[in-house]
């Protein structure tokens, strides 16, 4: 009979145990843009430099919330009024808000900080090359006090015709050559996408957002992005009652996750309770059951 002694044993064990982990560490997944904000004080809120947060239409503010994540605010018109004066980034009791100045047609857009030029937009967290990298996601879990007064509460991906896109002018949507978002028009859940500046297209998808009442009014939009360009679009976690998987982007496109809140012109403020973003690359966020992202 073979006698194997301890330290052959232990010896072989380590081994296994080396390799194991070699295995395990090669095919960590990537996690290197996967960001989760809760969105919990305290916040920093200024113009980047130390400043006061701009007011200015078109300004840029930086966001850094209490668990060190930073976001960008590109405002639309200027934020004057009384109390709406900056900072205009309030910590509520189940997320955060941007108040938006009562004059009508007033928003900002936010994201990662993709910046304006090409080199700051695809080195950006929020910024990813279809055909290049792996299937990709945003997810942001809101409430909305006004709906009657959301003229677009859009989430997803946008990108220019070219590849790279900066921040959004008047219209925010109408800014870009490709889009494929979630957007809440007035309480309607519409999918919106737009590939190389060609005619929009705007889906219902059935389903509704309510005034906020209750706890349970609280909405978790979510798109996702295939390597090869496929969309995917989630509400609450589960795909729309309409078939709107065939729409895709287009092979080298860059494109960038964003939210966008434009009121519309009744003077109100839609109020807009932003409780989580997440976003990143889908394999290091872990597995479930939807997979509609193959070509």
């Amino acid at each position: 009979m073979a006698v194997t002694s301890f330290g052959a044993l232990r010896g072989g064990l380590l081994a296994s145990l080396r390799q194991r982990v070699a295995t395990e560490t090669s095919a960590d997944a990537d996690n290197s843009k996967n960001v989760m904000s809760r969105f919990r004080p305290p916040y920093t809120y200024t113009d980047g430099l130390g400043g006061a947060a701009s007011v200015l239409d078109a300004g840029i503010a930086k966001l850094v919330d209490g668990e060190g994540n930073g976001f960008d605010i590109r405002l639309e018109q200027a934020f004057t009024d009384g109390g709406y004066s900056a900072p205009q980034v309030l910590s509520r009791a189940r997320g955060l808000q941007v108040l938006i100045d009562s004059s009508g047609d007033d928003g900002y857009a936010m994201d990662l900080g993709h910046g304006v030029f090409g080199s700051e937009i695809i080195n950006a967290k929020s910024a990813f090359v279809i055909g290049t990298d792996e299937d990709f996601f945003l997810r942001i879990r809101l409430e909305i006090g006004t709906v009657a007064a959301a003229d677009q509460v859009a989430v997803g991906f946008v990108g220019g015709v070219t590849g790279e896109s900066g921040w959004p002018v008047d219209g925010f949507l109408d800014t870009y050559g490709n889009y494929a978002v979630l957007n809440v028009d007035a309480g309607t859940v519409n999918i919106e996408t737009r590939l190389n500046t060609g005619t929009a297209s705007v889906t219902a998808t059935g389903t509704s957002i309510v005034d906020y009442t209750t706890t349970g009014d609280t909405y978790d939009l979510e798109v996702r992005v295939g390597k090869g360009g496929a969309v995917n679009f989630l509400i609450n976690g589960a795909e729309p009652s309409v078939d709107v998987t065939g729409f895709t982007f287009d092979s080298t496109d860059t494109v960038n996750a964003v939210l966008m809140v434009l009121a519309d012109a009744s003077d109100d403020d839609p109020d807009v309770i932003i409780h989580e973003w997440e976003s990143g690359y889908l394999s290091a966020r872990g597995p479930d059951t939807i997979g509609d992202l193959e070509d």
